[in-house]
This record gives C-alpha cells, sequence and structure tokens, in this order.
C-alpha cells in the first residue's frame, strides 16, 4: 500500500488548522506510521513552535539545495518535520523551477514514510492550490464564523480549477455538536450549490479549552489530554482520512499530467 497524504487548508488563517495537522500526524505515528509532516504555509509558518521545537533548517534550505537529511528532522516518536520557511518568496509565487524543485524533492522523501501530513497556508493563491493538491483529497477547515465560509468558498472555486482535486473533505471545528457542524457545512453547500468539487463533512473538533492549553504548553493536544473530547475527535478524523487517502504515488503531484504542467 502507498504512502497517504493528508493535506490540510482553509480559507484563512486562525481556525486551527496547523493545530488539526499536527495533532493528526501524531494519531498517525500512534498507530506505528512513520509520518512526515510538512508545514508549506509559506507566510506565517509555525509548526516548529507549536510543537516546541527548534527547526534545524526549512523547506526554503531544501528549494537552496540542502540535502533532506539535513532538513528533515525527528521531532516525536515516529514524526519527523519539514519546517516551513516564513516569507519564503519562492514559495509565495511558484515558477515552473521551484515546482520542479518540489517535486523532485517530494519525489525523494514519499518512499521514506507512510504518512504525510501537509500543512498548506490559508487562502488561494498559487502556492496554496499547488501543496493542497499533494492529497488525493483536501481537508478544508472551516469555523461557524461567517467570514471562515465566505474564505473557504472562494478557495472552493479555485481549487475547482485544479484539474487534478475532485474531492475534498470539511472539518468544522470548535463547534459543540455534531448538528451544529452540520448546520455549517449545509451553509457552505448553499454557498456553492454547483460546485464541481466533492464535499464530504468529516467528523468535527469539538470546542475543548484543552486546545488552548495546548497550544500555550507547545504541546500537541493528543499528548496533553489524550482523553479529551478534541482528542477523541481527532482519532476519529484521522480514521477516515487514512482510510480514504490511499494513492500508491501519494497524491496526483507525480502523475504525468502534473510532471508535464
Amino acid at each position: 500500500m502507498g504512502v497517504r497524504v493528508v493535506s490540510v487548508t482553509s480559507g484563512k488563517g486562525g481556525v486551527g488548522k496547523s493545530h488539526l495537522a499536527i495533532n493528526v500526524a501524531m494519531v498517525c505515528a500512534r498507530q506505528g506510521h512513520r509520518v512526515l509532516l510538512m508545514d508549506a504555509d509559506g507566510g506565517l509558518s509555525n509548526l516548529d513552535v507549536l510543537l516546541g521545537v527548534n527547526a534545524v533548517a526549512h523547506l526554503g534550505d531544501l528549494l537552496a539545495g540542502k540535502p533532506l537529511d539535513e532538513v528533515v528532522q525527528p521531532v516525536k516518536q515516529g514524526v519527523w518535520l519539514l519546517a516551513g520557511a516564513p516569507g519564503e518568496r519562492k514559495l509565495a509565487t511558484l515558477d515552473d523551477e521551484t515546482r520542479a524543485q518540489l517535486l523532485h524533492a517530494w519525489s525523494q522523501l514519499v518512499p521514506r514514510f507512510d504518512v504525510v501530513v501537509v500543512d498548506v497556508g490559508p487562502g488561494a493563491g498559487d502556492d496554496v492550490l499547488f501543496f493542497a493538491s499533494a492529497g488525493e483529497q483536501p481537508v478544508l477547515v472551516l469555523t461557524d464564523e461567517p467570514t471562515s465560509l465566505a474564505d473557504a468558498v472562494v478557495l472552493i472555486r479555485a481549487l475547482e480549477r485544479q484539474s487534478s482535486v475532485r474531492s475534498m473533505h470539511v472539518v468544522v471545528n470548535g463547534v459543540r455538536t455534531s448538528r451544529s457542524a452540520q448546520a455549517v457545512f449545509a451553509r457552505l453547500l448553499e454557498a456553492v450549490p454547483d460546485a464541481s468539487l466533492r464535499l464530504q463533512l468529516a467528523p468535527h473538533i469539538p470546542d475543548d479549552q484543552n486546545v488552548r492549553r495546548a497550544a500555550m504548553l507547545q504541546k500537541p493536544l493528543v499528548e496533553l489530554a489524550p482523553t479529551s473530547p478534541a482528542s477523541r475527535a481527532f482519532e476519529r478524523l484521522t480514521t477516515v482520512l487514512l482510510e480514504s487517502s490511499t494513492s500508491a504515488h501519494g497524491g496526483p503531484w507525480l502523475t504525468e499530467t502534473q510532471l508535464q504542467s
């Protein structure tokens, strides 16, 4: 069975996207998988901060030619980090050369891991669309705030123009009940009634004060409070994501069409 790739994105920042990526990676590692956590947010990369580690190098160093073994670092049992490069201009506007470099690095990284979790930046820029297409089904994180919903619609419309993306998981974060998550999802569907992307509601992440505590202590929630409501939700979500992401090559990046585009 090939590597599983989970790419996590959002229309706007501040919706809990990075926390979700970290905790999904941790749950995967607990299940015995070798996991790469990749920070592809070229604007505000912060996975290293949230994990309480000092990044030895970052994605920008990889693009500059630094060897993989000097860029990817172990951070938890079964989890390795490829840290992001805040403000890296090459990532903000991906030209053909940078895309080729990323695809080459990707082809070297993928065989080393069972699961790759990509924390994609928010918005709908070229970099977001590129990294979101790393997984078979991107994960869209949103909250019940109107701005989150509006920006999610913009991202969906942009992704529709990416032929490699056919469907998307939607995770509603910070709501109290599954009924609340379903209501947010219904509003999203109403906003994109003609969407060509197949949108699937994934298990929601409940409002949980332990999430804020984990952020302050720079620890993954599933490590700090493994029996908390949100931790249990991350476990359910991870099961869904792993079962639906089974591409042998780790997403559509390495298809012949992508390599020639």
